[in-house]
């Protein structure tokens, strides 16, 4: 299905299991498929969504940032007059949810946020240096005009998903990265399940970790043996773990 919000068409599928409402929001790079086996196991109206510049939704029309990413899904939510609704939101896509979640919205009942950056951490030895180096070699090329060898060096030290964003989606990327939600996590009050994945080298536990200290009514589970995408690496616990959060299992 297609709805059109602003000048963006957003794409989104719905699996009609039950009539709890919950809203899936990947991560970047990914489409609305990431989370369709989750949703085909829960007794929900199960929302999946291809945020703009992924999947079959259209591309911004300038450089967003996370909060523009929040701002248009909560109007995407509106339009579709959804309440009691319960956010679901990896990597990328749990900071847009932390977002929404950090302006209390009277629809929204419960958020789950798994391996979301958006808190600065500092870095190891071996990080910084490789920063440097960039950056220093970025200055040398972009002095003396040698822009064919500066696309190599950003390909070379970039992240895959650096790599793979190309035109007005890797200017997003570059933006939304150095963002840090701090302040904004402090204003949950809407009852928050987080989930990490202890082995995960994309964004570390010690993130989730702040995330549960800034968020009031929150829980942090840590999968022993998951990385960046523990919802598809621990499926059948995460699944048991969010039908018990959304009250599908009884927590007696």
């Amino acid at each position: 299905m297609k709805k059109k919000i602003s000048d963006i068409t957003i794409n989104y599928k719905v699996i009609e299991n039950g009539t709890k409402n919950i809203l899936f929001l990947h991560g970047w790079g990914a489409n609305l498929n990431s989370f369709l086996p989750v949703a085909k196991e829960l007794k929900c109206r199960s929302f999946l969504i291809d945020l703009p510049g992924f999947g079959e939704s259209s591309l911004p029309n300038s450089i967003y940032s996370s909060y523009d990413y929040a701002n248009l899904i909560e109007l995407f939510i509106n339009e579709l007059n959804l309440d009691n609704l319960i956010l679901v939101g990896h990597s990328f896509g749990g900071k847009i949810a932390s977002l929404i979640a950090s302006k209390n919205p009277s629809w929204l009942e419960k958020v789950v946020i798994i391996s979301s950056p958006g808190i600065k951490t500092k870095k190891k030895f071996k990080t910084r240096l490789k920063i440097f180096t960039y950056k220093l070699l970025a200055k040398i090329f972009y002095t003396f005009g040698l822009k064919k060898s500066l696309e190599k060096l950003r390909n070379k030290f970039g992240s895959q998903d650096y790599k793979s964003s190309k035109g007005i989606m890797r200017e997003i990327l570059k933006n939304v990265i150095n963002e840090d939600i701090s302040t904004e996590l402090k204003k949950i009050k809407k009852d928050t399940l987080i989930i990490f994945g202890k082995n995960d080298d994309a964004v570390p536990v010690e993130v989730g970790i702040k995330f549960n200290q800034y968020i009031e009514n929150s829980k942090l589970i840590v999968y022993e043996n998951a990385g960046h995408f523990p919802f598809l690496e621990n499926f059948d616990s995460f699944l048991y773990d969010l039908k018990k959060f959304i009250g599908e299992i009884n927590n007696g």
